[in-house]
């Protein structure tokens, strides 16, 4: 049997690309198992890093997790962050007909420049999202150097 499809002059073929990438991406990953409950994606949290003069820091959404489910190390210049976001139980009649919040432990490691003070990190969580600071070394803040001298040109002779 032979499916007629709509003509549609203007339209790009490019247009559907973002939605078949998508549902690949869904199929080669196995995103959910239906029924069960479990997400099988593997969970962590997204970081957005910046810089200041100041210092360095990292902001990580951790959504639903408090203080105690997250640990924060630093060994040499590698500060990782850990922590498990648990599955919540369920009742025994209830049916699920999708899952999408992710589950589960995770660890993500960054390094530190040197001109970074690694024994001042602080750490603060709130509104879902654990902010990490870590301030720049004294010696490696910027600062003005002061030009000796008068400033005024002298004349060479020949």
């Amino acid at each position: 049997m032979t499916f007629l499809t709509r003509y549609r002059p203007y339209r790009s073929p490019l247009s559907a690309l973002p939605r078949e990438l998508d549902r690949l991406m869904d199929e080669a990953l196995g995103t959910m198992e239906w029924g069960r409950g479990e997400n099988l994606r593997n969970w962590f949290p997204v970081t957005d890093v910046s810089e200041t003069p100041e210092h360095l820091s990292l902001r990580l959404e951790v959504p639903g997790l408090s203080r105690d489910q997250i640990k924060i190390s630093v060994e040499d210049n590698m500060l990782t962050v850990r922590g498990e976001k648990k599955q919540e139980t369920t009742r025994e009649d209830e049916t699920f007909y999708r899952t999408e919040r992710s589950y589960g432990s995770f660890e993500r490691s960054f390094s530190l420049p040197t001109h970074f003070d690694k024994d001042a990190i602080h750490a603060s969580l709130e509104d879902g999202v654990l902010t990490i600071r870590v301030p720049r070394r004294e010696e490696a803040k910027a600062r003005e150097i002061s030009i000796e001298g008068s400033g005024e040109r002298k004349e060479i002779e020949a």
